[in-house]
């Protein structure tokens, strides 16, 4: 079964809904130019996740300290070669990711443990990360919500 690629946009909000984070918590770790105040830079993120509005380099920049602080996880190697490919970049190597949360190899789900020894998921289909298959309520209400946005 081929896995269609998410958006950048999409990317990011399935990565977003997967650590039970609100548009609010992600937006107070962005840092504009020009600066805006946290409801701008909500509606900046509703935008970008909507795949409305493009992602700037300090946006990317934000996002990314918000990964190496723990406060946010993503891949950004992943969001690049997405926004290629929405590019129109045939060349890039299509990412590995759970249809249903957006997870990849070097980004899993937390599946539990303390923070220097947490265990993250695994693939227990192409395309279907051990999280996401353990948690089909969950799951079913991402892929409806997915459906919806």
């Amino acid at each position: 079964m081929t896995s269609t690629l998410p958006t950048p946009g999409t990317y990011l909000r399935k990565r977003r809904e997967a650590q039970a984070l609100a548009i609010e918590d992600v937006a107070a770790f962005l840092r504009t130019d020009p600066h805006l105040d946290l409801h701008g830079r909500c509606t900046l993120l509703r935008g970008i996740e909507g795949d409305l509005t493009p992602i700037s380099d300090d946006v990317i920049a934000s996002l990314m300290r918000a990964t190496d602080v723990g406060s946010f996880r993503f891949d950004p190697e992943v969001l690049v070669r997405l926004i290629d490919i929405a590019a129109g970049d045939t060349t890039r190597a299509r990412p590995r990711l759970c249809d249903r949360c957006a997870c990849s190899e070097y980004d899993p789900c937390h599946c539990g443990g303390a923070s220097s020894t947490w265990t993250g998921c695994h693939w227990v289909e192409a395309n279907l990360c051990s999280a996401c298959a353990s948690r089909p309520a969950l799951a079913t209400a991402l892929d409806a919500e997915s459906r919806a946005a």
